[in-house]
């Protein structure tokens, strides 16, 4: 009878330690399903709007700068300017984001006075938005300004828009390497040279990218490169190089 007891409670331990085991590789398969779940369901979000998740404290430059597929930064637009007078801001193009104690972003907008016969100027706009949702404009930066000479595009300002600055802009970047030109937005023109918001990333183990207004000159022979001014993400200053 001892025997057989013996045996009967080495079954029930063994039965006990076989369910326990598998509980434990059940609530580990849980674990890794819910993690799953959670990276899939930020890389959907991402997928979704087209946003950059920048590095806290660090500008990151949009791959994507359509305003539709930039809900979150559309967001805080609409916020931070229904308010506004006087001004009407179209946004051409999100550019991008900086994460801090909420998130600031950064907009290319055509703007107008609101008046009869106002002509069209091309200004980058920064909103913040805080942690609450809060958002408004804290700064802006108007392209070309203090360019003799020059006038803002007022038609279409999308490359694909205007054949000739895009023949221009690709023939003088020919032969280049190491670097990439991406193309956001023609600003404006003075005699045979186009102005084109671009972003310049520099092709190396840890890419650098920014901001800048690069002029183009189209002559007979095709166009070439004039000037670059690089875009204080802050909107500070602007450099000339």
């Amino acid at each position: 009878m001892r025997r057989l007891f013996t045996v009967a409670l080495g079954m029930l331990c063994a039965a006990s330690i076989m369910g326990c085991s598998a509980k434990a590789d059940n609530a580990e398969s849980q674990a890794t399903t819910i993690a799953q779940e959670s990276a899939a369901t930020k890389e959907e979000e991402t997928s979704e709007t087209n946003e950059v998740a920048p590095t806290p404290g660090q500008w990151a430059i949009n791959n994507n700068f359509k305003a539709i597929d930039n809900v979150n930064a559309m967001s805080a637009f609409e916020k931070a300017t229904e308010d506004l007078v006087g001004y009407r801001y179209d946004v051409a193009a999100v550019l991008g984001s900086q994460i801090v104690a909420g998130t600031n972003y950064l907009y290319l907008c055509r703007a107008e006075m609101v008046v009869p016969d106002a002509k069209p100027e091309y200004v980058i706009i920064k909103v913040y938005e805080d942690l609450e949702g809060n958002a408004e404009v804290t700064g802006s930066l108007r392209l070309l300004e203090g360019k003799e000479g020059w006038e803002y595009n007022d038609a279409n300002p999308y490359m694909e828009e205007n054949e000739e600055v895009k023949a221009a802009f690709d023939k003088a970047l020919e032969g280049l390497t190491g670097v990439e030109h991406k193309p956001i937005a023609y600003i404006g023109h003075k005699d045979n040279s186009y102005a084109v918001l671009t972003k310049i990333t520099i092709v190396s183990v840890e890419p650098m990218t920014s901001l800048s207004v690069v002029y183009i000159n189209d002559t007979e022979s095709g166009g070439m490169i004039d000037n670059i001014d690089d875009i204080d993400l802050d909107l500070d200053a602007v450099s000339n190089n």
